[in-house]
């Protein structure tokens, strides 16, 4: 069940099997590999899955056909919900590449 979800939710979001692995930093091949039902995501990356495709990890492994949104457990501020908005409204490309700058202003940070 994983692989269809996974290969479905990709493909909803109009990800190449590279673009996804980046988004989640790993190797293309590992995608495929799970697309394939050779192998499965770990739980950590379930979650950067479920959040790049909105949806939660009981969807992606298949416990519920319920595409089930993620719920936030705080309440989200007006400019996170501002920013949300906004990101949504980007194309699948421009969203990874915001992805991208995201990582890369939390890595300098550290």
């Amino acid at each position: 069940m994983i692989k269809e979800r996974l290969k479905e939710l990709r493909k909803e979001k109009e990800l190449t099997q590279k673009e996804l692995a980046k988004l989640v930093n790993l190797s293309s091949n590992c995608v495929c590999e799970w697309e394939k039902g050779r192998s499965q995501p770990n739980i950590e990356t379930l979650k950067k899955l479920s959040e790049i495709f909105a949806c939660s990890v009981d969807y992606i492994i298949g416990n519920t056909d319920d595409f089930g949104n993620i719920v936030p457990a705080q309440p989200l501020q007006e400019k996170e919900k501002q920013l949300l908005k906004n990101v949504r409204l980007l194309s699948t490309a421009e969203q990874a590449q915001l992805f991208h700058y995201v990582e890369f202003l939390v890595k300098e940070k550290k």
